[in-house]
């Protein structure tokens, strides 16, 4: 057993594995329960996660009754140095999860500031098409997993970890979270997601990094308020269904595909009206040759939408679990708690800080970037998109990842894999994420077109 007190350091123990949270009755050990490790039964605590610990979010009792099935358990010592290679295929796969997903945002343009921007002003409409793709797909194949018996148990597993992050929050919370996740995305002209498509692309020649930073330090404040954001925000008492087949008896494929297939009519319609090639034509005008695949400067953005959505397989086979992105700042953030007593100073931010739960997400932000400097290069646009103000990155990331810890997800974790899931709460947090983007996104556009007092493709 390891002494999560007396650890300092970067944390990333392979002896130290917090386990992938399962359905039911979780007491856990250092070993992850995913589709490459089996684990054995035990009644033990370790990593100080308990029978009623927390879900990769860091929030919510796990003995909430809320469906059957095995977790991580006892694995003696002799057995976790057996295990050390299935731990590094699961974090090297995510990592190539992430080149593939930072290629996908580099080539749609989606990463662009003002494909962000003008999206909340709906004036292009890029980033729809995008998201929407990965949802239709992420729908499509969740609902075909639900469907197969021998992966309904996995997806299960899965499903159940996702929603186990809302047990300590309601839709107050959701609401103003999801609001400050899309006032902050409008301001940083990112998501926790794209920001490191835009690092590794070098929007504004680094710019990005102070984006990066903000989102560090709101990913680290929120932290220290999520007790008081729980107690004072949150629900009297959790909520007993979180799902819509909770309401709606149907079984979840009968209504996952359907919704796949209303996501793709609505790409159909947009792209109908409001081409891709056209919206891009600014970028495209002054080259020759577009090139091909990877030395293509653009992909529609719909098939990077799909490609994107795909990977929801990969996440869920490897580490069953869901695509998200915000987790990954709040681990990076928590190893500056580097003692026992620190730990103590947020116990929100000391569930983060170490296990294969928490790093998966790391590793594949950090493919992200690898992905988007690797497409940009090969397309020979490195470097070529500008940035905005150093001031509206800190304060957008700030706003950004303060608002998704707060709301218990992203763009990617209540946006692709919330809704992929049909959990609620986060088709009201996309709703909310649009709320709050345009909102800002108006004003600010008003401010300079009706003012003249800034450029809202830059300030």
């Amino acid at each position: 057993m390891v002494d999560t007190g007396t650890n300092t350091g970067m944390a990333l123990n392979l002896e130290d594995v917090k386990p992938q949270i399962g359905t039911g009755n979780v007491e856990t050990d250092n070993v992850s329960d995913s589709g490459f490790i089996a684990s054995s039964k035990s009644s033990e605590k370790s990593n100080g996660v308990t029978g009623n610990g927390y879900s990769k979010c860091g929030e919510g009792d796990l003995e909430s009754g809320h469906g059957k099935g095995s977790s991580a358990e006892l694995v003696s010592m002799g057995e976790k140095g057996s295990v050390w290679w299935k731990v590094l295929l699961q974090l090297s796969l995510c990592f190539l999860a992430g080149v593939i997903f930072g290629i996908a945002l580099e080539k749609s343009r989606v990463f662009e500031p003002t494909s962000i921007r003008y999206q909340f002003i709906y004036q292009k409409w890029i980033m729809l098409k995008v998201f929407l793709g990965a949802m239709a797909t992420g729908l499509l194949c969740f609902g075909i997993i639900a469907h197969i018996p021998a992966t309904k148990g996995l997806f299960e597993r899965a499903r159940s970890a996702y929603y186990a992050c809302f047990t300590t929050k309601g839709v107050l919370v959701v609401c103003i979270g999801g609001f400050l996740l899309g006032a902050g995305m409008d301001l940083s002209a990112a998501c926790p997601a794209m920001v490191l498509a835009q690092v590794g692309a070098w929007v504004g020649h680094g710019q990005a990094l102070m984006t990066v930073f903000g989102c560090l330090v709101g990913a680290f404040t929120y932290g220290f308020c999520a007790p008081f954001v729980d107690k004072y925000m949150g629900p009297k008492k959790p909520y007993e269904k979180h799902l819509l087949d909770d309401y709606i008896k149907w079984p979840f494929a009968t209504m996952a595909i359907p919704l796949s297939l209303v996501c793709g009519v609505l790409i159909f319609i947009l792209e109908w009206f409001f081409p891709w090639r056209t919206e891009l034509e600014e970028l495209t005008k002054n080259r020759t040759d577009d090139g091909q695949f990877m030395t293509a400067i653009a992909w529609p953005p719909y098939c990077a939408g799909i490609l994107i959505g795909l990977l929801q397989l990969v996440i869920i086979f490897t580490v069953v679990d869901t695509m998200g992105g915000s987790s990954s700042y709040t681990t990076v953030a928590a190893q500056v708690l580097v003692t026992q007593r620190m730990e103590s100073w947020s116990p929100y931010l000391a569930k983060f800080k170490r296990g294969v739960s928490n790093w998966w997400q790391v590793m594949y932000v950090c493919g992200a970037i690898v992905g988007a400097l690797v497409s940009a290069l090969c397309s020979q646009s490195l470097g070529m998109v500008p940035g905005i103000s150093l001031v509206s990155s800190f304060f957008g990331g700030f706003l950004m990842l303060f608002g998704a810890r707060m709301g218990a997800g992203c763009t990617s974790g209540h946006g692709l894999s919330g809704t992929g899931v049909l959990a609620l709460l986060s088709f009201l947090a996309v709703a909310m994420m649009f709320v709050g983007g345009s909102a800002f996104g108006f004003f600010f556009y008003a401010l300079d077109v009706a003012a003249g007092l800034l450029d809202y493709a830059t300030f």
